[in-house]
């Protein structure tokens, strides 16, 4: 577990409280084991029920893990047989679309309302801006998509949400829709139903206490950056002096 303030407390705006509150974690190829632990911890604490999903090629995360996956999703070309003992939903290879649009319709007919993404930025760069596409492009149906990584933590949301942050942090704010109007509070650079367009608009702005965003149209990405590493400075060497013989 990271220590308190490292990484900050999420809670989602836009979710059904009527009954059950069923999560999921998706594991895609190149996910880092620490990665599928903080995704699940997330989960955890959000919803009443999580089920784990590898999706083709992450199900060597899972394993490497010691996890055994809920479903497997996937066409089976990043990994060396499709699973028998676990259900799985088997895609074809000729298909156009990623597996993991594949396993986002699949979350969305399940009415799973919180996803936690492992391994969203550890593939191909290719398939690292085909998966933060598919996520904006498929995320208005959950509550919010979020993706913990060794670089900060993202989160994809329609809705919003609030986080108990460490003041003084870095952290960007970018539209992934056209259309996009938000307020944002209990930062630097606060904004009042402003609207948000594709690009750098939101870049770098600074944590106070207690991030408090609201989605009013549109679709935008949080990117929450971990703190900085304080650098030790080197102590010269001493060097000792040879008086001459």
């Amino acid at each position: 577990m990271a220590a308190p303030g490292e990484r900050p407390q999420l809670v989602l705006r836009g979710l059904k409280k009527r009954g059950e509150v069923l999560a999921a974690v998706l594991v895609l190829e190149g996910a880092k084991r620490a990665e599928l632990k903080r995704a699940s911890a997330l989960t955890a604490m959000m919803a009443d029920r999580c089920i784990l999903v590898a999706v083709d090629g992450g199900l060597k995360t899972c394993r490497a893990s010691r996890r055994r996956p809920d479903l497997f999703i996937g066409d089976g070309d990043s990994c060396r047989t499709i699973p028998t003992d676990i259900p799985a939903i088997v895609l074809s290879p000729d298909k156009d679309f990623s597996d993991l649009a594949g396993a986002l319709a699949e979350m969305r007919a399940r009415k799973v309302q919180v996803l936690a993404v492992a391994g969203l930025t550890g593939g191909r760069l290719d398939h690292e801006w085909a998966n933060l596409l598919e996520i904006a492009a498929r995320s208005r149906p959950f509550a919010g998509i979020i993706s913990p990584t060794d670089r900060g933590t993202v989160v994809v949301t329609g809705h919003g949400c609030t986080a108990a942050t460490v003041r003084g942090r870095t952290f960007s704010l970018f539209a992934m829709s056209p259309t996009t109007s938000v307020t944002l509070a209990g930062t630097n650079w606060e904004l009042q139903r402003r609207r948000l367009r594709p690009g750098s608009h939101g870049l770098s702005n600074i944590t106070g206490t207690e991030l408090d965003l609201t989605v009013h149209t549109g679709v935008v990405a949080l990117v929450l950056l971990p703190p900085r590493r304080k650098r030790t400075r080197r102590q010269p060497s001493q060097v000792r002096a040879v008086e001459p013989g």
